[in-house]
């Protein structure tokens, strides 16, 4: 594949995460972080569900995962007031079904296993890229940065996240132009979040419990991992916007809501407030520019799949590029955007699920009306929450995709997964 290079924009999970499946494939390629570092510890936990953490031994980190996330076996529900909704054990269910577990870290140290043991790492990845430009040819793409230089190489891959200039280049080039003005944001805000962590932990909490706290309007989520009690708040906006804004004030003047036991003991410069937009893009691909993660769907952080989906992009992604690479060393640009083409199609329905049972679930938990309320209490008598958890995450799970150039064979459990892969005798998780 000499002569190919891949240009990533963005070196935040669905980045990095891509650059080491490019590694692993023997493609060339660079990383463009327009931030300053690459490891940053601003935000909460990060959820990682067995496809992912599966994808990530296939990569050989899960030392590296043992040492700094924490299992997530059970989750806890309640009102504002404290009145118990339910409590389940459907983390611990999903390991015995799949073989894996879940785990919790922080997404600093997600970047921090993902930077450090990415191989040439020090040349491979630059911070104070901002790219400002793509400019596309037919055999090749030029990234102009910020500081006035110019990053060549065959195709990119925006992993830019939610505000992504990659896909709004993709949807202008692949758009009529006179209906452009008459086109729906892709993006759109209904709720924003306050995010952090404390400086310490709550013996009394349990370790590995989610917790989760249902109202009109608002809803938290906070977990206990070994090195930190980890948060998130989510409030609904009085009215959607469309608007790109980049919330990051530190502090609770925006959200009314007390974390008495745990908010005196917040890291204050750890604690950020963001809107957490809600879409999924129609085009994902244009010419040799395509798009993965948040830049392609996102979706609130109620139900802790945002990683997850930009990681199984992100594989399909490479493993069709790879493909295509295997037929010809120097594809054309018709050949690339047939394996583009090809990735969406094989994506676009799953993440667009996933996105859709996010916006359920963030209207559901924060009780948009008196149907959602009257539901969440009598799913709380029902108490039938592991099984209605197990039916609403175990069909997708199952068919998630590994990285199928990597010899790796998957640990078991009753569920078998749908894709495996050549067998491997090397240790996991």
């Amino acid at each position: 594949m000499a002569g190919f290079r891949v240009i990533v924009l963005g070196a935040g999970p669905a980045g990095l995460f891509t650059a080491h499946a490019l590694a692993a494939a023997g493609i060339d390629f660079i990383v463009l972080e327009r931030q300053p570092e690459i490891v940053r510890y601003q935000g909460a936990l990060l959820v990682v569900w067995p496809p992912l953490v599966r994808l990530l031994d296939q990569l050989g980190l899960s030392e590296q995962l043992k040492k700094f996330s924490t299992r997530i076996t059970t989750k806890t529900s309640f009102t504002h007031s404290g009145e118990p909704l339910s409590s389940d054990r459907i983390f611990a269910a999903l390991e015995e079904e799949l073989g894996y577990p879940t785990i919790g870290l922080s997404r600093g140290n997600l970047l921090h296993i993902l930077y450090e043991n990415l191989p040439e790492n020090k040349t491979k990845v630059r911070t104070n890229a901002h790219a400002v430009n793509i400019e596309t040819h037919k055999d090749r793409v030029k990234v102009h940065l910020a500081d006035g230089s110019v990053v060549e190489g065959s195709i990119v891959i925006g992993a830019d996240g939610v505000h992504s200039p990659a896909r709004e280049l993709i949807q202008r080039l692949g758009s009529d132009s006179s209906a452009a003005g008459d086109s729906k944001p892709t993006m759109v805000t209904t709720y924003m979040s306050l995010f952090g962590q404390t400086r310490g932990v709550r013996e009394d909490i349990a370790l590995g419990d989610f917790a989760e706290s249902h109202g009109p309007g608002t809803a938290s989520q906070s977990t206990r991992l070994d090195d930190a009690m980890y948060f998130t708040v989510l409030k609904r906006l009085d009215k959607p916007t469309s608007e790109k804004k980049k919330v990051h004030e530190r502090g609770s003047r925006q959200i009314r809501i007390k974390l008495k036991e745990i908010w005196p003991l917040r890291e204050q410069a750890n604690a950020v407030l963001l809107h957490q937009e809600e879409g999924l893009a129609d085009k994902w691909y244009h010419g040799r520019i395509v798009i993965v993660g948040d830049a392609a769907h996102k979706m609130t952080s109620i139900n802790g799949q945002g990683a997850l989906s930009a990681v199984l992009s992100a594989t399909t992604l490479v493993n069709k590029l790879h493909g295509a690479l295997q037929k010809e060393s120097s594809p054309s640009t018709e050949e690339l955007e047939a394996a583009f083409a090809d990735y969406q199609t094989s994506r676009k329905e799953a993440a667009g699920a996933v996105v859709g049972l996010g916006f359920k679930m963030t209207r559901f938990i924060t009780w948009t009306d008196e149907g959602n309320e009257a539901q969440d209490r009598k799913s709380s008598l029902e108490n039938h929450a592991t099984d209605e958890g197990k039916k609403r995450f175990l069909p997708g799970f199952v068919l998630s995709p590994l990285l199928d150039f990597i010899p790796y064979e998957s640990k078991q459990g009753k569920t078998p997964w749908a894709i495996n892969s050549i067998s491997s005798s090397r240790p996991q998780l």
